[in-house]
């Protein structure tokens, strides 16, 4: 198992076919890489092992299966390697597989994985852009630009800082909190977003829409088959427009003067297909109450539950108070 001397955070590329990734991110002076067979008994997996290059210069680390192992095919008989790479907090991770897991515990700056399938586990990075053929994805924290994009599996992110896209075309994704522009597009899927301090767009074809709590920009839900909930931070001034073909469109917003120059104010357009269209005040749990423990999870928000809206019998109608 080579050793490199990393007084400061690296960058890290890792490119393989088969296997799975794992990051350990710690306050250390040192980088530990490990490349084992997935199989010791299997020769072609201990091959690929010994072969795979790994190479460290300038505060760059390279890890490298041979070409020709750096692919997949169903029918078996891909060689299948595990990469442990243990290095500084803070450094960028770029990383590309056939088929691969990639699990990251500590903080990473900068990551950036590819994908044909696998699940991703991340617990807190800074920018970072993620791409699933097939997989779940779940992130504790990203405290910069995100991206993600599956083909099928859940996609859970506890807490994003900055601005973010999302794309998930067969699969349920929920957000805890976001603090910058937000777009979530699904074609097979429920949407959830806890809470948003800017503007959200979450658009799915079939699928639940469910946002907690918003306070603040143009808040877009879209649905074909499946029932919108929006929850409005109490005493922000909300203009809507609200319409379902078949269900039940209720408004249960109370009056609220008019906003001063300044203020945060919400303008809502949800439309419905199939399903109900309810909007009123966000709801938040008792102090203390959570939806999982961050610390043992990559879903978890402390603070914050489910946003809860009551749901009353109306009639389908448009309103723009």
């Amino acid at each position: 198992m080579p050793t490199f001397e990393t007084r400061e955070p690296i960058s890290v590329t890792v490119e393989i076919g088969v296997g799975d990734i794992r990051i350990a991110a710690s306050d250390r002076t040192n980088t530990d890489v490990e490349v084992r067979p997935s199989d010791p008994n299997k020769n072609a997996d201990v091959s690929a092992a010994e072969q795979t290059r790994v190479e460290y210069a300038g505060g760059r680390l390279l890890i490298k299966a041979p070409k020709g192992w750096r692919s997949y095919t169903p029918w078996g008989g891909s060689e299948s390697i595990d990469v442990q790479i243990d290095l500084p907090a803070g450094s960028n991770v770029r990383a590309e597989a056939a088929v691969a897991t990639f699990h990251c515990t500590g903080r990473v700056g900068e990551c950036r994985y590819k994908t044909g399938a696998g699940h991703v586990h991340v617990d807190e990075v800074g920018a970072m852009e993620f791409r699933t053929g097939a997989g779940d994805i779940a992130v504790g924290r990203a405290a910069g630009q995100t991206e993600i994009t599956t083909g099928s599996g859940a996609v859970q992110v506890g807490s994003i800082d900055g601005t973010a896209l999302i794309k998930n075309s067969n699969g349920d994704t929920w957000i805890g909190n976001v603090g910058g522009n937000l777009r979530v597009k699904a074609a097979n899927g429920k949407i959830v977003l806890d809470r948003s301090h800017a503007s959200v767009s979450a658009k799915t074809a079939n699928g639940d829409v469910r946002l907690g709590e918003v306070a603040h920009g143009d808040i877009l839900a879209e649905t074909a088959f499946g029932k919108i909930e929006i929850g409005i931070l109490d005493g922000v001034a909300a203009w809507l427009d609200l319409n379902t073909k078949f269900g039940n469109v209720r408004n249960d917003l109370g009056a609220v003067g008019r906003p001063e120059p300044g203020e945060d104010t919400v303008e809502v357009p949800a439309q419905s297909s199939f399903g109900d269209v309810n909007v009123g005040r966000s709801f938040r749990p008792p102090p203390g109450r959570r939806r999982h423990d961050h610390r043992h999870s990559a879903i978890g928000v402390e603070g914050y539950g489910p946003a809860q809206i009551l749901r009353r019998e109306g009639g389908a109608r448009r309103h723009r108070p």
